[in-house]
């Protein structure tokens, strides 16, 4: 069994939401998926709970008995577990990134975001935790062409030395508002973008879970914070 995290420090990094549509995604390729939230807020369960379909599955746990849920989770035969989680550094983030085997860190592309995203990474290092980072919910690609916003952050999370999907999530409607029936839109649409951006995704995580990774490099040893709008400005 395999086990994943969703991690930030910052809400509004769209954990809940890659989590949820990584689950989805991964059930339709024949895993057999468990989706852990461990978010006092419970929105992954709240969305769960809305759905008339029961898969993936759903648990819910305090972070610190997260150990016992996922040795449950393969005792009951789950290939893959996810894990949504508080939108803080603190111990909760602790517990969590020690505990899976692969922790992927959403960041939008925005200066509070990039700044931010510095207290997630020194637990990662702290910890030499397995990790990488996503670039989310950014402005549309124009053609095959990102946006200079996206470049940007790019430029920015280089800072860090842990990997950064080639790949990043557009901001769409699709991924924020479930169908009537509880549904993503990527089990409605399976051929579409947003279905087709999720798979490529899950296909880099799976990726970075089964190579060897790069230590992410402390506070101590980054160089200053750089707002995305001052590299823009700098070129």
């Amino acid at each position: 069994m395999r086990t994943l995290s969703l991690l930030a420090q910052k809400g509004g990094a769209g954990k809940t939401t890659l989590a949820v549509h990584l689950a989805v995604l991964a059930e339709s390729l024949g895993e057999r998926v468990a989706l852990i939230d461990t978010d006092p807020q419970k929105s992954a369960a709240d969305w769960w709970r809305a759905r008339k379909v029961p898969r993936p599955a759903m648990a819910e746990c305090e972070p610190k008995n997260l150990a016992k849920a996922l040795e449950s989770a393969a005792k009951r035969g789950f290939t893959l577990v996810i894990v949504d989680t508080p939108p803080h550094a603190g111990q909760t983030a602790f517990l969590v990134a020690e505990t899976v085997d692969f922790n992927l860190i959403p960041c939008r592309p925005a200066p509070f975001d990039l700044r931010a995203i510095g207290k997630t990474v020194d637990i990662i290092a702290h910890l030499n935790a397995p990790a990488g980072i996503v670039i989310n919910a950014t402005p549309p690609n124009r053609g095959e062409s990102e946006m200079p916003v996206t470049r940007d952050a790019r430029k920015v999370l280089e800072r860090y030395n842990l990997p950064v999907a080639p790949l990043a999530i557009p901001e769409r409607p699709a991924y924020s508002h479930p169908m009537d029936d509880g549904r993503t839109y990527i089990e409605h649409y399976p051929t579409g973008k947003p279905a087709r951006e999720i798979a490529d995704l899950w296909a880099w995580v799976q990726k970075q879970m089964g190579g060897e990774r790069p230590k992410a490099r402390p506070a101590e040893q980054r160089a200053p914070p750089v707002a995305a709008a001052a590299a823009r400005g700098g070129r």
